[in-house]
């Protein structure tokens, strides 16, 4: 029995906002080739309703604004001379960061109401039709990013279902660091024995750590029956014991790896395995390597020795497995002091040339260090969508991202089942997901920057001209490079099932080793278009985001695809502060992006319409942070510090909302309604919890009254006086005991460590404002006085349960106290703040 992958996406038409026509395009026989994957669009009663009620809500938004201004209009005629400059003030703030809202709610809708499920065949695979696979996977810090973690990752990709002649495997790293390197040399001696074992038994998942975890279902085998090559299942008890012990040796060893470091340090070179020198270096500035450190194994199938050979006993039987592994190659890119080397999209590109004259395999596979093969068939789901009969405009093919340390609660909506589950599904209707950089497959014609196969003209060959000049001012002057290029670019969809695709020539001698080497050097791209129309795009901290739109406004589509078991799994930040750094990243390179040539509004290609407003939306969200402090933070603590009005409803609310306030609260709780009627029934559909969605909600508030405005700050000092924008690398948490003694308490020990940082600042000063407003409505009775008065009490409760999560950050391990200590403390704290400013108004 096969395993089955259902992916929630969203079709799989494409069209274009130009005038240019592919009716002259040669469309190639499709209906010939076998069916990989089935789309079936999303028709149900749920969906219509969620339609429809989007549709609704959009309409009462063209009548609240049609009200609204009218209403202005009106109060500020009847203004007298001396206020009517401050209510035209206040009235253009009030309507511009409703209509904001309104966009941005309209923004992250429309593209999400054609949602398709996608099955793919996998059992339809044959072993002669796979093509050769290259995956990279990217470190840049030994102290944030554990080398057990990458050894892991590692160790899933060479043990993954896959032909061991065709995958290679290449390590990236960043810093040029002696501990990566030997941390990579003792995974590959420990997937000597681990690609075996998961081989006989078939285990999953084949990360060594998430394996062999404590409370792991893993015990048994999770893969089809027909796979397993043991002679009993007792078999396998056994076998994971022996393994088991060999792997917590690993772990020693790489602890005193790690122990040794900073003696290792001191060393000024290190010998490769061709008996070659390389200097080390600081992590900003060293020379590049390229080390082959395993070589491609045979076609053959080669099987292993049984249990006892001439007297010495061997750990497994490995009579009846084939013991390959396959490829494995290190590499570290040069890196100089006063050169600009682009972050992760320059290791990308790095990576995309050295393998080109090495594999040159046809498909990419690109994941983090943190992110490992969870399911052992998934790059053969994703080579299902590059294969299908109608996937030769195939970018890429996204997989959710999923997580393993994340707290029961999910605190900091680290899940982002929101985005993953709806948006990114959504969007696949259009022209497919946004590429989120990690769990995801490329198509390395598309990484060079040429159109679709359905975009170019009849007779028109891709790689024409790839010798050329001209293309060697883009791609840079390595002969052997522009021969690999032209290689992949004149295979055409139509051999994709021929030997020609599926086992390119590849070399690992010491010549392509050198040209390797050559090709990572930090003057390489000078004068080229890498980075800029070639491979990952340069300019922004967010290079995927940037990348994929490049791709789509080209022509090309992108894939969702789900699995289950879940593809990759990976980490994410439980603390407080790592996940608001996280957030400051991605929205300071969404605006970069805003401010670039890739801006969605302004740039041309071939985008879907609803696709474009989707990029719009994925680079204009920051700007919600100026209207949110406004509303939060800005007006509740005008009325606080001057007097005017006990509570936020004062003179703000009395003129914005009167007259008559009635048709305003109507408006609200019509608007309500249907966000909580759009929720549930986007729950539904998409198989989302509400609970998933509530937490997303208030991490949203979070992050746009701290990170956003932070991220604006970041990047308008940039536009303005050309200051780079610097992140700091997300903290990966580091591989957890195997042992059984270690609780849960120290498993989320991150989640209450208190880290202050000043994108803290503007979140708590909006928290203590609206408690403080809240205390003292309730204590002074002033939300007596009327509706408006009941209304500003909502308001700041509303605003307060929102940022909840956020004063469980900011009292660390106090959050674990007993629920109505907390209640009492923090309702004397503000009774206290409340006594203050009476005293500064008497």
């Amino acid at each position: 029995m096969s395993t089955t992958y259902i992916t929630k996406s969203n079709g799989n038409s494409t069209s274009d906002d130009d005038k240019e026509s592919p009716k002259d395009v040669k469309k190639s026989a499709s209906v010939e080739r076998l069916l990989l994957v089935r789309t079936t669009k999303l028709s149900t009663i749920t969906i219509k309703l969620y339609r429809l009620t989007i549709i609704v809500r959009m309409g009462i938004f063209v009548l609240f604004f049609k009200w609204r201004i009218s209403t202005a209009l009106a109060m500020i005629s009847s203004t007298g001379t001396d206020d009517k400059s401050t209510v035209l003030g206040m009235w253009m703030v009030s309507i511009a960061g409703e209509l904001w809202f309104a966009l941005m709610w309209v923004l992250d809708q429309l593209p999400k109401m054609q949602p398709v499920r996608r099955t793919v065949f996998v059992s339809a695979l044959d072993e002669s039709m796979l093509p050769t696979m290259d995956v990279f996977v990217t470190t840049a810090d030994t102290e944030k990013e554990p080398p057990l973690v990458t050894v892991n990752t590692i160790l899933s990709i060479l043990a993954a279902d896959y032909p061991a002649e065709k995958l290679t495997c290449y390590v990236s790293d960043d810093s040029g660091a002696l501990l990566t390197h030997d941390a990579v040399a003792e995974a590959a001696r420990f997937a000597g024995l681990w690609v075996p074992f998961c081989r006989k038994h078939a285990v999953e998942p084949r990360n060594p750590e998430a394996y062999f975890s404590p409370g792991a279902n893993n015990g048994g085998v999770k893969a089809r029956r027909g796979d397993y090559k043991g002679r009993a299942w007792p078999e396998l008890a056994r076998n994971r014991r022996r393994v088991r012990r060999e792997y917590e040796e690993l772990r020693l060893r790489i602890d005193a790896l790690q122990a040794g470091d900073l003696r290792r340090q001191q060393r000024s070179t290190t010998s490769l395995a061709d008996g070659s020198c390389w200097r080390r270096g600081t992590a900003e500035d060293h020379a590049g390597a390229v080390e082959l450190v395993l070589d491609t194994p045979g076609s053959t199938p080669q099987l292993g020795a049984s249990t006892t050979v001439g007297g010495v006993s061997n750990l497994l039987d490995l009579s009846s497995v084939d013991v390959r592994v396959p490829a494995l190659v290190y590499m570290c890119r040069e890196k100089r002091r006063g050169r600009v080397h682009h972050g992760k999209a320059g290791a990308m590109n790095a990576l995309l040339r050295a393998s080109a004259v090495l594999s040159n395999a046809p498909f990419i596979v690109n994941l983090d260090c943190d992110h490992y093969v969870n399911n052992s068939q998934a790059l053969r789901a994703g080579v299902c969508h590059m294969l299908d009969g109608e996937g030769s405009d195939v970018a890429f093919v996204q997989f959710p991202q999923r997580f393993d340390g994340v707290d029961p609660a999910d605190r900091y909506a680290n899940h982002n089942r929101v985005f993953f589950d709806c948006t990114e599904p959504g969007l696949d209707g259009l022209q497919g997901p946004i590429y989120v950089g990690t769990g995801c497959m490329f198509r390395r014609e598309a990484l060079y920057g040429v159109d679709p196969p359905l975009w170019r003209p009849h007779g028109d060959d891709a790689g024409k001209g790839v010798a050329t000049g001209t293309e060697a001012d883009k791609l840079g002057v390595s002969t052997p490079s522009l021969r690999s290029v032209h290689a992949v670019l004149t295979n055409q969809p139509e051999q994709w099932d021929t030997v020609s695709i599926s086992s390119p020539p590849c070399s690992f001698d010491a010549a392509a080793i050198g040209e390797a080497t050559a090709l990572v050097s930090c003057g390489y791209e000078d004068g080229t278009a890498w980075g800029w129309d070639i491979g990952w795009m340069y300019g922004t901290v967010t290079e995927d985001v940037a990348t994929s739109f490049c791709m789509h406004r080209r022509g090309w589509r992108s894939a969702y695809c789900a699995t289950a078991p879940d593809a990759f799994r990976g980490t994410a930040p439980i603390n407080l502060t790592d996940r608001l750094y996280q957030v400051l990243r991605w929205a300071a390179g969404s605006l970069e992006i805003l401010f670039s040539r890739n801006n969605a509004l302004l740039a041309g290609g071939r985008l879907h319409p609803l696709q474009r407003l989707a990029y719009l939306n994925t680079t204009v969200y920051p700007f919600t942070s100026i209207f949110l402090i406004a509303y939060c933070g800005v007006f509740p603590a005008i009325q606080l510090v001057t007097g005017n009005g006990a509570t936020t409803g004062g003179a703000f609310f009395s003129i914005i909302i009167r007259p008559p306030s009635a048709t305003y609260i109507a408006f609200v709780a019509a608007l309500m309604l249907t966000l909580a009627m759009v929720a549930v029934l986007e729950a539904r559909w998409s198989g989302i919890a509400l609970v998933d969605w509530w937490r997303n909600q208030q991490f949203w508030m979070v992050s746009a009254t701290g990170a956003y405005l932070a991220a604006a700050v970041q990047v308008a000092l940039k536009v303005a006086a050309g200051k780079e924008i610097s992140f700091k690398l997300t903290s990966k948490q580091h591989a957890t005991s195997t042992s059984a003694a270690c609780s849960v308490k120290d498993r989320f020990a991150e989640l209450y460590a208190v880290r202050w940082t000043v994108l803290m600042v503007p979140t708590a000063v909006v928290l203590a404002v609206n408690l403080t407003s809240m205390v003292a409505a309730m204590e002074g009775g002033s939300w007596r006085d009327g509706p408006m008065a009941v209304f500003a009490l909502a308001f700041n409760a509303y605003v307060v349960v929102h940022l909840y999560p956020f004063a469980l950050g900011l009292m660390g391990r106090w959050s674990n106290t007993l629920s109505p200590l907390l209640v009492l403390v923090a309702f004397f704290t503000v009774r206290l703040l409340c006594f203050v400013l009476y005293l500064h108004m008497f």
